[in-house]
């Protein structure tokens, strides 16, 4: 007779994983992704507003920015290395981690400088306290397995140093288009880093909103990302005590 044993927590990590591979080929293969994701008046409004604000908020926080290593976790085939560049980060000091190998050798290859690097954001190769900064960007809401999720801020709070900077950009919707991704509620980050100075901000427009409209008038862009309501992702800074 066949006896059925519990799945573990190993078990979980490697099907969740699985997973993410699948969904990311599935984006890569589909047009309607790549156009969305690609260079249009939406996106660069969304992404321009975007890191406006980080760059404020991190200003008053008084972080230093010209000195530390940054860990920029899920960097995709992209990167954010441009942009953190922008706001005083040199790209020597920025580390791109990503579970898929391929996307961290198109990183590598598009950013001199940087360091890319593959792996699993459950257990992080690096030691306690080893980044000033550490940034994801809709990352966090792509792992729907909350327990895997949990693991992954753990991680995030082991890897950074003391008085350093976690900046998460992600979701606080779930996009009835889009099965594989669940919100990062504020609830999520205030218990994983309880007793952290936290700064929490509502931002970005519903994008399928802001790119009907982008091709039109980009003041009606920043009119939809004045209602509170319209707004569709949250930007939380987390300072390590």
């Amino acid at each position: 007779m066949r006896q059925d044993h519990p799945r573990s927590a190993k078990d979980d990590a490697i099907g969740e994983r699985e997973r993410l591979r699948r969904v990311y080929g599935a984006y890569e293969s589909d047009p309607r992704y790549m156009r969305m994701w690609g260079d249009s008046p939406a996106s660069r409004f969304m992404q321009d507003r975007k890191w406006a604000l980080i760059a404020r908020v991190l200003g008053r926080t008084g972080l230093a920015l010209d000195e530390g290593r940054v860990l920029d976790l899920g960097s995709g085939d992209r990167g954010d290395g441009v942009r953190l560049a922008h706001i005083g980060i040199a790209a020597a000091r920025i580390v791109a981690f990503d579970l898929n190998p391929v996307y961290a050798r198109r990183v590598r290859n598009a950013n001199r400088g940087i360091h890319a690097v593959s792996g699993d954001a459950v257990s992080l190769p690096f030691r306690d306290g080893s980044f000033r900064i550490v940034y994801q960007s809709t990352m966090l809401s792509s792992v729907i397995d909350m327990a895997l999720r949990r693991e992954i801020l753990r991680e995030i709070a082991r890897v950074l140093a003391p008085g350093g900077a976690f900046i998460s950009y992600d979701v606080r919707y779930r996009n009835p288009w889009n099965p594989n991704t669940r919100p990062l509620k504020a609830a999520q980050l205030s218990k994983a880093f309880e007793g952290w100075p936290l700064t929490i901000r509502s931002v970005t427009g519903i994008p399928q909103v802001v790119r009907l409209v982008a091709w039109v008038s980009i003041a009606a862009c920043r009119l939809i990302e004045s209602v509170p309501l319209l707004r569709s992702h949250l930007l939380v800074i987390a300072i390590k005590p």
